[in-house]
């Protein structure tokens, strides 16, 4: 009977070392476990780490060049403005340049006919009964108007269109004659003389500057509707003359 108690007794204590033998093993492996998930939960957070340093340096280098990009379009924007400030005073130092070669160009042949009208009234004032060239009887007449003795310019001009009817002149004549009615006040001679002008010589020289009269004759006339009207016509007829420039001045002026 003792002998069958410790036969017992051995098998159990032989039982309980062998579960807590296999206990020390679970315990083993469930540490490693913890170990190796442990490793893995830090070589995921160094590669996040890794990844969000790598994420925010790029973004770094995205921001640098954005900055990089608003600054060259700053700098682009400022050397357009430089530039059309560059060439918008080229164009005006070309247009005042060309302004003053046209004034000249403009004194000089006033001198001229002024010299030239000087020399045929001389002439005519002579008052001998031989009578005057074509070139001296249209000199004499423009020096009357130009001297203000506007009846006997009336007569002149009168003269010429008689002793002269294929003359070269006549346009030149005919706005001459306009010009002195209208310095006289007699507005409907004078719009009767600057449209035989834009009539019968639409291409000729004077016919943009005949528009002008009309429209100041108009201006004086008190009728500013065809006064503006006539300037609008010189631009759409003769865009490039001297008239349409100063018609721009007229029609940009407040009124």
């Amino acid at each position: 009977m003792k002998q069958l108690k410790s036969i017992l007794l051995a098998m159990l204590m032989a039982g309980m070392a062998s579960q807590a033998q296999a206990g020390l093993f679970d315990d083993d492996v469930a540490r490693q476990q913890v170990a190796d998930l442990t490793a893995k939960v830090g070589n995921l957070q160094q590669q996040n780490q890794q990844r969000l340093e790598q994420l925010e340096a790029s973004n770094k280098r995205m921001l640098d060049l954005v900055r990089q990009l608003d600054a060259q379009k700053e700098e682009l924007a400022k050397l357009r403005g430089a530039n059309e400030v560059l060439q918008f005073n080229l164009e005006e130092a070309t247009k005042r340049q060309k302004d003053l070669y046209v004034d000249l160009d403009a004194r000089l042949q006033l001198l001229e006919q002024a010299k030239s009208a000087a020399k045929a009234e001389a002439k005519a004032d002579t008052k001998t009964d031989e009578p005057m060239s074509e070139e001296d009887s249209f000199n004499h007449a423009l020096a009357l108007v130009q001297n203000k003795k506007h009846k006997d310019a009336t007569a002149a001009w009168s003269r010429f269109v008689t002793d002269f009817p294929d003359s070269k002149k006549m346009a030149a004549a005919q706005y001459w004659m306009g010009m002195n009615y209208a310095f006289s006040k007699n507005y409907k001679s004078a719009n009767i003389a600057f449209n035989n002008v834009i009539d019968n010589f639409p291409e000729d020289p004077k016919a943009p500057d005949a528009l002008l009269g009309l429209a100041s004759v108009a201006a004086s006339s008190g009728d500013k509707k065809a006064s503006r009207n006539y300037l609008i016509n010189i631009l759409e007829r003769y865009p490039q003359s001297e008239a349409a420039a100063k018609a721009k001045k007229a029609l940009a002026a407040p009124n």
